[in-house]
């Protein structure tokens, strides 16, 4: 497998591979195994889930798939999850407004290299839909499927901790050059620019900045997912690898909540 892929359907986005291996879960206390995965370098930015947006206003094809054909994909994937239909609504001309962030007009939080904030665990899922279908139609020709998705607990605390780390970049104690956080700036801040917190394979803004939402629930028995990584407004404690939050899948007027996408292994 390549040490990283550049995915054109996110302008060129950067997706490193993070070798799987064990990891002694913090959550279960056992040990876990994850799988060799792509993590992208950075979170969603606004530039890039605006493409999403703009396709969803155009609702026509675009990007080598017609809307009907994700519409359908899309409501079918929503039905498998609770309340997501109910947050969607079932008319497509429609979802551009619902999935936008609604905080594209905060001049905060809204520069084009800022992470996206202001969206939904739902909306965070249909993005990493719409670049699944992409890609499956692209596939036809090149005999490959990719699944784009959020990342797990267990596969995000693998890709930021090493199995070792305190933190991403080790056990020093966070500053500002390591990372936005302890409302220090007040605001988000361009993606990639604390380098010196990055992981050794080069992820970057994996603490601090916003917190990413996880595909899995905080609590098996609870609607709620999880969020992993701190934000512009967190302590240190926070920062660390191991720390965990939570927040309703369909609340999107976080100004400290994005998301990050990975991608599963491909299979020729």
């Amino acid at each position: 497998m390549d040490k990283n892929f550049r995915n054109p359907l996110e302008g060129n986005a950067e997706y490193i591979l993070i070798p799987g291996g064990t990891i002694k879960y913090s959550v279960t206390k056992k040990t876990e195994k994850v799988p060799d995965l792509y993590f992208t370098k950075y979170p969603v930015t606004n530039k890039q889930y605006r493409r999403f947006i703009d396709y969803l206003s155009a609702g026509e094809s675009q990007e080598d798939i017609p809307f009907e054909q994700f519409a359908h994909s899309l409501l079918a994937f929503a039905k498998k999850t609770e309340g997501f239909v109910k947050y969607l609504g079932t008319d497509p001309k429609k979802w551009a407004g619902t999935l936008r962030s609604r905080l594209d007009g905060d001049k905060r939080f809204n520069g084009d290299e800022h992470p996206v904030v202001g969206v939904t665990w739902f909306a965070a899922q249909a993005y990493c839909l719409w670049l699944s279908e992409i890609q499956r139609a692209k596939s036809k020709e090149q005999k490959e499927n990719m699944e784009f998705r959020l990342p797990a607990e267990e596969e995000w605390e693998w890709a930021a901790s090493g199995g070792t780390r305190e933190y991403p970049w080790g056990k020093d104690t966070p500053d500002e050059t390591l990372a936005n956080f302890g409302e220090k700036v007040g605001h988000t801040t361009p993606v990639g620019a604390y380098p010196a917190g990055a992981t050794p394979e080069g992820l970057m803004d994996m603490a601090g900045n916003v917190w990413e939402w996880m595909e899995n629930r905080y609590q098996e028995d609870e609607a709620w997912r999880a969020l992993r990584g701190g934000s512009w407004l967190d302590t240190p404690v926070y920062l660390r690898c191991a720390a965990r939050d939570d927040w309703d899948p369909d609340h999107g007027w976080s100004d400290y909540v994005g998301f990050r996408v990975v991608r599963a292994q491909s299979f020729f």
